[in-house]
């Protein structure tokens, strides 16, 4: 089976050889790796020329000027030959094995349209913060898509071609939020969704730094709705998204989250926590270097209150939230 794999990339050279490393070590052999610059201001492009010169699978598309992920994504599917699309992101890192296994998972269910896995969560450095299983767990998609939480991370994706292309590929209006949306189009059209429950890709948390761009993926999701529930008429739903188009173009200052590096480091402690970290001790390291930060030393009171919190039984800690 050959496999196209499809990257889209923009100022991703902290990252990338990472990403494409992993995708070259590959226990399956048989795929083209796609990978579209996006128009990138660092050293993206030189890093992905250097790639393809040592191996004939790497395919590099650039962009003359920065276009987005959903019409990047759809130049590549495209171009691509492969029998199944696989998607990754520049930032994120494959297991060994995971193509043999969704290949081996397609081939055996030749009716499933959409192959995820559960993933490892990993920061900024690379470290795994703890393994999050409960992507194969969900047993309602639609409702989770439409609720904003995610049913797979986007780069686990694998997906039948022949599928994508009757869906209609990625929407391209949609700036943030394309795969959640393209899979709920998947699933109005009673396609096959499966979710292999193992940690088989590794998704990498990255600090939210910008208001801007977290208020824009809500609009996205209220598209969805608008689209899946509501059921607008084409006119509406066209008029919504150049409204959120016009807010993302604006030129003005981005306003920052503040505190973000603090907030990053809490927020890898809290995940490692309810996702039951494979060491009890993570939590705290996280919690420690949130501390570390100078911005948060006027909440100590509040990270000491995190840190008790972890010390309870997360069942109990479950429950809490929930209330």
């Amino acid at each position: 089976m050959l496999i196209s794999v499809i990257m889209s990339v923009y100022n991703a050279e902290e990252y990338l050889s990472e990403a494409i490393d992993s995708i070259l070590s590959q226990n399956h052999k048989a795929f083209e790796l796609i990978i579209v610059d996006d128009g990138s201001t660092d050293s993206s492009a030189d890093i992905i020329r250097q790639y393809a010169n040592l191996d004939s699978r790497i395919i590099l598309i650039s962009n003359e000027k920065n276009i987005g992920l959903p019409k990047s994504l759809n130049k590549a599917i495209l171009f691509s030959k492969g029998e199944y699309i696989a998607r990754h992101d520049a930032d994120d890192r494959s297991a060994p094995e995971r193509f043999s296994i969704q290949a081996a998972y397609a081939e055996a269910h030749p009716e499933t349209d959409l192959i995820g896995s559960d993933c490892y969560v990993i920061d900024i450095n690379g470290d795994i913060v703890c393994e999050n299983n409960s992507y194969s767990a969900i047993t309602d998609p639609w409702t989770d898509l439409l609720e904003r939480r995610a049913i797979f991370t986007h780069g686990s994706t694998f997906i039948k071609k022949s599928s994508l292309i009757n869906v209609g590929l990625y929407d391209e209006r949609f700036y943030y939020s394309q795969d959640g949306e393209l899979w709920l189009r998947f699933l109005s059209r009673g396609a096959k969704v499966h979710t292999i429950a193992r940690p088989l890709y590794h998704y990498r948390v990255l600090p939210l730094q910008t208001v801007k761009k977290y208020n824009a993926q809500a609009s996205f999701n209220e598209v969805k709705h608008m689209m899946y529930v509501h059921h607008s008429s084409d006119t509406e739903i066209t008029s919504k998204l150049e409204e959120i188009a016009g807010i993302i173009a604006e030129k003005k200052p981005q306003t920052s989250v503040e505190n973000y590096k603090s907030i990053y480091w809490k927020t890898l402690a809290n995940i490692a926590y309810f996702n039951h970290a494979r060491n009890w001790t993570i939590p705290y390291r996280y919690l420690f270097r949130a501390f570390r930060e100078n911005e948060l030393k006027q909440n100590t009171f509040y990270l000491l209150k995190l840190g008790v919190l972890y010390l309870m039984p997360r069942f109990i800690t479950a429950k809490l939230r929930k209330q």
